[in-house]
């Protein structure tokens, strides 16, 4: 069985060269992150960690990037239920939303 040679380098293992990954053109970071807030409730935070990993575009990875919406998703709810529970239950403000459509009269 051939085994390939193992490159050294001074008596080391060297992997082979990899270049420098390019970064992501403006524009297409842009356009694709903005799509991707379109998407309900997790959209938002995916399109955060894609716009961020633009100078690095290999190490965008979807799975990390729904964890951290997700993430982020709960995080606002968090805040809002605190809110509510402070504002709300406790000093006793409400805000009514009672939304009336009014046609012409006539």
């Amino acid at each position: 069985m051939d085994r390939l040679h193992v490159p050294t380098e001074f008596g080391f293992t060297s992997p082979s060269y990899i270049p420098p990954e390019r970064t992501r053109p403006a524009w297409k970071t842009l356009v694709f992150g903005g799509l991707l807030s379109l998407i309900p409730f997790a959209g938002a935070g995916l399109g955060a960690v894609y716009i961020d990993r633009r100078h690095i575009p290999g190490t965008f990875d979807l799975g990390s990037a729904l964890k951290t919406a997700v993430l982020q998703v709960v995080a606002v709810a968090m805040l809002a239920l605190i809110v509510w529970v402070i504002f709300g239950l406790i000093l006793g403000f409400s805000i009514q939303l009672t939304p009336r459509v009014v046609g012409p009269v006539g």
